[in-house]
């Protein structure tokens, strides 16, 4: 097998030494047509300086769509495209008509509530007072239910005593003067109107007696069931008088709660109505100049139809596109020089957007731009740049970086082979990457034919530029 082995090969050797000597070419020179052509250059430090040009859109520093917050007819309008508009001042206005009247009917609602809170109060009064009254009445009756049930009290009874004993010596002292004076008469020493006064005062005293037996009767058989009844239904109609004003009292507290309420909405309604009449003038939100106008007069406008956008113009902004492995570069406060056509202007870094475009990968920075004498527009498109520090870097073209998708890497040439080597790369300036680790200066890195090699192919270099 051994034999075999070198068999093949002195004849693989002849023919190899056969196929140079017709072609004319040594065993050397074939051995190097073998390898494969490529450029290379020494890697050496070279001085970082360039600028990142990039482009966008003038915007206005701050917007707004201005739009009604009613519906109604539009009465006339006061600016137009290009006007200046300060904070507040008017720029069209609806018909009021409609909102004036709710306010007058507002105004209405409140003297009519104020006016049923003034009667309720005065019912309320009354009432109070009726209390009163029926409270007394009602202290009255009781009273009087009281005397009846209790009957006379003995002092009562012993002065009825006392008034029919006079009355019984009273009428004694009356029968002995008429007998007396009827005596005399007889004998014609009284005259007739001593005799006829003798009787009156006889008969007078006589009735007296009989009034004060007939009290002194009543007072011993106390009240009687039509008395007591007649005491009770006084006291009950006195409990109804009060009952009834009471019930009116709270009827009237009601109704002032009512009125009180009533009163309450209608200034409510009517600081509604003040409102929506202030909100029929639109007011610009804003200082700034009229860039677009969608209103006429005599149109009908909705509630939220835009009707004017109003844009500051003292300053503008661009929302720059950075690349996202440049972004740490840029920090708010930095100076950008924007150009628009022969005119440039510094403009300043005033935020870095916090994620990055899901169409470019690229990060917005906002520039602001001034604009005092509004030269400049919005929509306009301008260029800006950047000027990076100044360092010295290792610099390779390009073309002479590799990405799989998972690894950077390029290809050192050692003793004429391609020797696969990763790096990681920084900025980019000028076609030319930054190679922040992997490569030492003076190595000899592969520039042109990379994608034609792999890891330990032998190779043809030829020195190459660092283009």
């Amino acid at each position: 097998m051994l034999k075999f082995t070198l068999y093949i090969s002195v004849i693989s050797i002849l023919l190899f030494t056969s196929a140079c000597s017709s072609t004319g070419l040594s065993q050397n020179e074939a051995a190097e047509q073998q390898k494969q052509k490529v450029e290379a250059m020494t890697v050496k430090k070279e001085p970082l300086s360039a600028s990142f040009n990039l482009s966008g859109t003038l915007q206005p520093y701050d917007e707004t769509i201005v739009s009604f917050e009613l519906s109604g007819l539009i009465r006339d309008t006061l600016l137009d495209v290009g006007d200046s508009v300060s904070k507040g001042q008017v720029m069209t206005k609806l018909d009021s008509s409609s909102y004036q009247l709710q306010l007058e009917q507002a105004d209405t609602a409140i003297l009519e509530a104020r006016a049923g809170i003034k009667n309720a109060t005065a019912a309320i009064s009354s009432a109070d007072a009726s209390i009163q009254s029926a409270g007394a009445q009602k202290a009255a009756a009781q009273a009087g239910v009281n005397k009846v049930n209790k009957g006379a009290r003995e002092q009562e009874r012993a002065q009825v005593r006392t008034k029919v004993q006079r009355a019984q010596s009273a009428l004694t002292k009356a029968q002995a003067t008429a007998e007396r004076t009827k005596l005399l008469y007889d004998q014609g020493a009284a005259t007739k109107n001593d005799y006829e006064n003798a009787q009156l005062a006889l008969t007078n005293a006589s009735k007296d007696l009989e009034d004060a037996q007939e009290a002194l009767s009543l007072i011993q058989e106390g009240a009687t069931i039509e008395d007591r009844q007649s005491a009770e239904s006084s006291l009950r109609q006195a409990q109804a008088g009060k009952e009834s004003a009471i019930a009116a009292k709270e009827q009237a507290e009601a109704s002032k709660d009512n009125s009180t309420a009533a009163y309450q909405q209608a200034v409510i309604a009517k600081k509604q109505a003040e409102l929506s009449l202030s909100k029929t003038a639109l007011k610009a939100p804003i200082s700034g100049v009229i860039l677009e106008k969608k209103v006429n007069a005599g149109q009908l406008a909705s509630a939220g139809q835009p009707m004017y956008r109003i844009g500051q113009m003292d300053q503008l902004k661009v929302l720059l596109p950075v690349p996202d492995y440049e972004i740490k570069n840029w920090k708010p406060g930095q100076t950008v020089r924007v150009q628009l056509y022969n005119e440039s202007r510094e403009g300043t870094v005033s935020q870095i957007y916090p994620a990055t475009n899901s169409n470019t990968g690229s990060i917005n920075v906002e520039v602001i731009i001034p604009n005092s004498k509004h030269d400049w527009a919005p929509g306009q498109v301008v260029k800006a740049d950047r000027q990076l520090s100044q360092s010295e870097q290792i610099m390779l073209p390009a073309k002479a970086v590799i990405n799989n998708g998972t690894d950077t890497f390029v290809y050192k040439v050692v003793n004429n082979k391609a020797v696969k080597t990763i790096v990681n790369v920084g900025q980019m300036s000028d076609n030319k990457l930054e190679i922040t680790k992997g490569l030492r200066v003076g190595e000899r890195v592969v520039t042109t034919g990379v994608n034609l090699i792999y890891d330990g192919l032998a190779l043809q270099v030829t020195e190459g530029t660092s283009k």
